[in-house]
């Protein structure tokens, strides 16, 4: 499907600026293209897609580019660039490239029967260890760059590299490995120094020896070792295609992908999807900014949204970010064809709450300084004058306040650590409690959090920090936990662990290690406090005993500035609060600084502050971006 997306255009992610403000389709939606075009929107995305998606229809309404072997339809790449020119001649362009694998070349690639070694849409990493593939797939988006610079020269202002699973670089494949897969994994053990071992047998991967949770090194390292093989041999190839992309281009231009959805991905995605091995993306100096839509499992009013990565990870590694809003309106369209619908996204409920959603994903982007785009799907997302009326006043919020260097208001942190997923069973049950739960509990504590990786604790300033949640910290190696006493660990801070925390020391598990780290024996029921050497341990025993009321009651303990006491979204950075209400009325309002009175932005009405105290009047449902007055 060709995806329209109409974006405002700033500066390098070397500086941080966001880059854009967005309207996107999968359809060519000209009047909405238009509608988004008045609301002084010139840059738009196009993706001239080969495949087709996840219910097995065709990305594009125009014809494939890709035919053969060194065989394009350039007519049909230009016809979907000049459409958009024809609804604004002032438009430019961000490009999406499409290297997934038509089905001409799954079957010319498929030698032996092995077509699941080139089919990149969901065997992702079978596809990238086979050289064939990367190398047709290279020679195309080398082509394509080629072709875009050369037609439409200044106005491209950045490539989008989509392969994997719905475009997003997942690999659906679960471990499964065909004969190049296996040749990679002896190379990848060799080049780490490791015993030459078999590719796990499949029964080894669905099931893990503690709890059913979690895998023992001691027993289990060949299949730890083979979850980050699999990462890194998807990341190694998003990297070759980043670095032959980056050589063709402009320094000006920008490359971008959807990557790093540690916060999002459950149910058998966690750990084989590939996307644990983000930090080496995140550090390439050939990539510009990531992409990921809201959380999908906190969107209902009351919800917190949220990004799928880890958005300190991003800040300090100084990448920019887009934040995709897909949420579904009433008004959206939900039937792909006569057969094929796609009615399981439950949409808001009414004009109310589209409007108090929308303002929401705004003011997280805004306040975070991010990106977004408005994804229309298979368009009326955005079709009635309300709506437009809100994504007219975000556009000029964001044109505002986006790119303003405001630093983040949180005292709390969401510490996420990669290297312990790697040893999860991601087929637990437990598995959505551990991130995606946390964030979402977070969501409701009445304070802004910020949440980081792990390996960005010694390089990042925690200054202002005073709560630190680690939900999955499994692992705690010698010089993990120098790390841990060295950055967190002190100052009269407060740590709360869930579960397991430190059970393993990088060779075994032990439950014992969780008493030697927080005092608390493993799976002690309920919430225990010990205070230790210069900070406080909070230890609790099981995902479901974690409750906002527990999180609130850590954070006020640790000294954390509550703003409201009732389990609501807060954002907040030093000039902006944004407060997400499902059920209005008064709510008093509380501030970490002085400042005279407030400023509630899509209303314009003034409020005065009172002992870094104020009163709004919240609608049912509402969502209010606050400006601090000084």
């Amino acid at each position: 499907m060709t995806a329209a997306v109409l974006l405002a255009v700033g500066a390098g992610a070397e500086e941080q600026k966001p880059l854009a403000f967005a309207y996107r389709s999968f359809w060519p939606e000209f009047g909405a293209m238009k509608q988004f075009k008045d609301a002084g929107v010139n840059t738009v995305c196009i993706f001239a897609a080969n495949t087709d998606n996840s219910l097995g229809k065709p990305y594009s309404k125009y014809p494939p580019v890709w035919r053969w072997f060194g065989k394009y339809d350039f007519a049909s790449l230009d016809k979907q660039y000049d459409d958009v020119l024809a609804v604004n001649p002032n438009a430019e362009f961000i490009c999406m490239i499409d290297l997934n694998t038509p089905i001409w070349l799954q079957r010319q690639l498929s030698g032996g029967g092995h077509s699941a070694e080139c089919e990149s849409f969901t065997m992702l990493s079978c596809a990238c260890a086979n050289p064939a593939w990367r190398k047709a797939t290279a020679e195309y988006l080398t082509t394509v760059v080629k072709h875009m610079e050369a037609r439409y020269g200044d106005r491209i202002r950045a490539y989008l590299l989509a392969c994997g699973q719905t475009d997003e670089w997942m690999d659906y494949s679960r471990g499964v490995a065909g004969r190049a897969k296996t040749q990679a994994w002896k190379a990848w053990l060799k080049s780490h120094s490791k015993a030459d071992v078999p590719v796990p047998a499949l029964e080894r991967l669905d099931r893990a020896s503690f709890e059913d949770f979690l895998r023992d090194p001691a027993t289990e390292r060949d299949i730890v070792d083979y979850a980050q093989f699999t990462g890194d041999t998807i990341v190694d190839t998003v990297l070759e295609f980043a670095k032959k992309t980056r050589a063709l281009i402009s320094k000006q231009r920008q490359i971008g992908m959807f990557f790093g959805y540690i916060l999002e991905l459950t149910k058998s995605r966690m750990v084989w999807s590939g996307h644990l091995e983000y930090e080496r993306l995140y550090s390439s100096p050939d990539i510009d900014f990531f992409i990921s839509p809201g959380t999908y499992s906190d969107r209902p009013m009351g919800g917190g949204s949220g990004f799928m990565v880890p958005n300190a990870t991003r800040l300090l590694n100084k990448k920019g970010f887009l934040h995709e809003i897909d949420h579904r309106t009433p008004t959206y369209n939900v039937k792909l064809d006569e057969f094929v619908s796609i009615g399981w996204m439950f949409p808001w409920k009414d004009q109310a709450e589209t409007d108090a959603g929308l303002k929401r994903e705004f003011a997280l982007a805004i306040i975070n300084q991010t990106s977004l785009w408005c994804f229309d799907m298979w368009g009326g997302v955005f079709k009635t004058p309300e709506t437009m009326k809100i994504v007219a006043q975000s556009k000029k919020l964001w044109d505002r306040f986006a790119a303003q260097p405001l630093k983040t208001r949180a005292e709390v942190a969401l510490v996420v650590d990669p290297q312990s997923a790697r040893y999860i069973n991601d087929l637990n049950a437990a598995v959505p409690q551990i991130y995606q739960g946390t964030r979402n509990k977070l969501n409701r504590l009445g304070a802004p959090f910020e949440v980081f990786s792990f390996n960005d604790l010694p390089r990042a300033d925690l200054a202002q920090y005073r709560l630190f949640v680690f939900p999955g910290l499994f692992e705690i190696t010698p010089e993990k936990m120098d790390v841990l006493r060295k950055h967190v660990l002190h100052s009269n801070r407060t740590a709360l662990f869930l579960y397991a925390p430190g059970i393993c020391d990088g060779k075994s598990l032990d439950p014992a290690h969780v008493k030697v780290l927080t005092g608390t024996a493993f799976k002690t029921p309920g919430v225990s406090t010990v205070q230790r050497d210069g900070w406080k341990a909070v230890y609790v025993g099981g995902y479901a005993e974690l409750t906002p009321a527990v999180l609130k009651k850590a954070a006020h303990e640790a000294g954390v500035t509550i703003y409201c006491e009732d389990a609501v979204p807060v954002y907040a950075n030093e000039r902006l609060v944004t407060v997400h209400m499902a059920q209005g009325d008064e709510k008093i309002i509380t501030l970490p600084v002085d400042c005279r009175q407030v400023r509630e932005l899509y209303t314009d009405q003034t409020v005065p502050v009172t002992v870094r105290q104020f009163r709004y009047t919240f609608k049912t449902p509402d969502t209010a971006m606050f400006e601090l007055i000084r």
